[in-house]
Parts: structure tokens; C-alpha cells; sequence
């Protein structure tokens, strides 16, 4: 039934969106996410990612639909098997291993940790990206880098740019990893990738944003960039559709006036549905969490990532469309749990 009823409510949107974040090892949550997704019968057509989401995203643009999740397990297991390889490869690495997990506190630890070398995640992506695939422009795919000379967050897209490892491996912010060069400039970090949305074409969007890490909003939990930016594509997106109903009752003596036929310009019937899946919201022992890449802690995170978009899309509302004054809507799932309607 789930299924049925998710297929028709599918049909009024023009663009499905999936956003990835970063979280490291967490990254293993959104990999489960987009195979419920494509278990489901629904395939993103615009996708972001930063940090660990930007080699989510690469993975899912960079080949064909049927082969999509199988290339995603198997980026997480050789990830997981390497990682593994590399943690016992030498007594100081073990020991420091050791005192992440043992020591209260020391966590830390565990994020300081290179990963892998850059060279060895560029061979990993190379066998399990085509480039070709992903500069067809078959799927939309952007990626969020911060340029370290200037701070400015940066989009890499397929539309306004070849994408090639550099621009995947420059947008993953992986513990240890040293700052990727393009053009003479260097690149390292994570930029929030939602705000990219906005520069796209106005269409009737379902957009998934799943994130493996995004602390509950609020002076307890902390500040959530994800949150700050859907709040914000929330306000664009019901200005815009105010503006278009307003528009509706301008008499047409006005409407040849100059500043008028400005702000009716603005406005935008294309409505949003924003799905925001997320599975860890504490920040107790993070950096250990979010250097964990043990087979197991990997498949707990892609069941949960399965589980939460199958529940998202078995509730009875969370596809129907807004309310006509509405331009965007938000409905969150965190740890499995659906959160307030805000």
C-alpha cells in the first residue's frame, strides 16, 4: 500500500532532490537512504553533496540506475575493509586507536586520524565513478567545497563545469586529508549544499535532505546548519508563492506599471516538499562515531538510512501537497522518530 500511494503522490512533482551532508563514517546512513529510495522506485534527479555526501553523490550520478546501490555497498565495504587495514597497521596507530575508545573524553583522538590517503580513496573512486556518466548532465549534480583562501563556500556543477576526481575528492572533508588544488585554488571543508536549491529553475520539488549528523535545533542542542538553511529556502519559497496569489487579485490597469510587473516577476507557483531524514542528533563521542567505519557500525547506519525513508514514505500526509498560501513544506524524521511539524 505504501508503495501504491507514494507512487501517485510522486506524480505532481517535477524534480525529486536528495541533498548529502557530511558525518564521516555516518555517510554509511545516506548510502541506505538513496537504496530504500531506489528500492522504491524513486530516482533523484538533481542531487548534492559535501564532505562524505559529495562521494554518495558522485557514486549515484556517476552510474547507470540498477547498478547504483550495488556500487554504493561496494564503496562502503572496501572503504570499511581499508580503513580496518590501516588501523592495525602500526603500534601507534593502534594505541591511539585505543585511547579513543577507552579514555572519556579523548575522542578526539579518533578524528585526528587520516582516514585513508588521498591517493588510495582517488584509486577507490575511479573504479566506482564514471565521469562520463556524471558530466552527461543525465542527473544534476552539485557539490559544496570552501575555498581555504577566501572562506567562500563554492559549488562545482555539472551544468557549469567537466567534473572530474579533483572536484569530488576536493568537496570530502575527510579526517586527515589534505586540501585539494583546482585552478590555483585550495580547496577543503564542507559547505551546506541545500542553499543550491535556490539557483535552480522554479518546479514542483520533493527534496530528501538526509543527514548522517545535524544537531536538534535550539539553545540546548545546538546550531543546526541544515535547519538554518531549509528555514531559509522555506521563507524564499512562500514569498514567492504569496507574491504569485497577490498576483492574482492585481486589477490589469496595474499590472502594466513598471514596479509592479517587478515584484509579480518574483513570484512562483512551484511548490516544495522537504523530507529532512536524520540519524544522529547528539554530540556525545561524535568524533568517535564519525571515525567508526567497522563493517558493523556501517550496516547499522544503511539499515537506519532503509527504515527511515521507508517510514517518511509510508505516512499518510508527508506527500500531500501544501496549503495553497504555502510555497515549501518540512516535515523531519530523526532517529526513526518523526519530529513536531514546523
Amino acid at each position: 500500500m505504501a508503495r501504491a500511494r507514494s507512487d501517485r503522490s510522486l506524480a505532481r512533482f517535477d524534480r525529486i532532490a536528495l541533498v548529502l551532508s557530511g558525518g564521516g563514517a555516518l555517510g554509511a546512513y545516506q548510502a541506505g537512504a538513496y537504496a530504500a529510495l531506489e528500492n522504491s522506485g524513486i530516482r533523484p534527479n538533481w542531487i548534492a553533496g559535501t564532505a562524505i555526501g559529495a562521494i554518495n553523490a558522485a557514486i549515484i550520478a556517476g552510474n547507470l540506475p540498477h547498478e547504483r546501490t550495488l556500487r554504493l555497498r561496494q564503496f562502503w565495504q572496501e572503504l570499511s575493509r581499508r580503513v580496518a587495514a590501516r588501523a592495525g597497521a602500526g603500534p601507534g596507530r593502534r594505541l591511539r586507536a585505543w585511547l579513543a575508545g577507552h579514555l572519556p573524553g579523548r575522542s578526539d583522538v579518533a578524528a585526528s586520524l587520516p582516514v585513508l590517503p588521498a591517493g588510495e580513496l582517488r584509486q577507490l573512486l575511479h573504479g566506482t565513478v564514471d565521469f562520463d556518466r556524471v558530466n552527461s548532465g543525465a542527473v544534476r549534480l552539485v557539490l559544496g567545497a570552501v575555498n581555504l583562501l577566501t572562506g567562500a563556500e563554492t559549488y562545482f556543477d555539472n551544468d557549469r563545469h567537466v567534473l572530474d576526481l579533483d572536484h569530488v575528492v576536493a568537496s570530502t572533508a575527510l579526517p586527515g586529508m589534505a586540501p585539494t588544488v583546482i585552478d590555483n585554488q585550495r580547496y577543503g571543508g564542507s559547505a551546506v549544499s541545500i542553499a543550491a536549491l535556490d539557483d535552480a529553475r522554479p518546479a514542483d520539488t520533493l527534496c530528501f535532505v538526509v543527514d548522517g549528523y545535524d544537531p536538534v535545533p535550539g539553545t540546548r542542542g545546538g546550531i543546526s546548519r541544515s535547519a538554518r538553511e531549509i528555514t531559509a529556502l522555506r521563507r524564499n519559497h512562500d514569498l514567492r508563492r504569496m507574491i504569485a496569489l497577490l498576483g492574482e487579485r492585481v486589477p490589469p490597469a496595474l499590472r502594466g506599471d513598471s514596479d509592479v510587473r517587478k515584484c509579480l516577476a518574483e513570484a512562483s507557483e512551484a511548490t516544495m516538499t522537504i523530507l529532512h531524514l536524520v540519524h544522529e542528533g547528539s554530540a556525545t563521542e561524535l568524533a568517535a562515531k564519525t571515525a567508526d567505519f567497522s563493517m558493523a557500525a556501517l550496516m547499522r547506519r544503511w539499515q537506519a538510512g532503509e527504515n527511515d525513508v521507508a517510514t517518511s514514505l509510508g505516512h499518510p500526509l508527508w506527500l500531500a501537497p501544501p496549503p495553497r498560501r504555502l510555497g515549501a513544506v518540512v516535515h523531519e524524521l530523526r532517529g526513526g522518530v518523526a519530529a513536531p511539524p514546523r
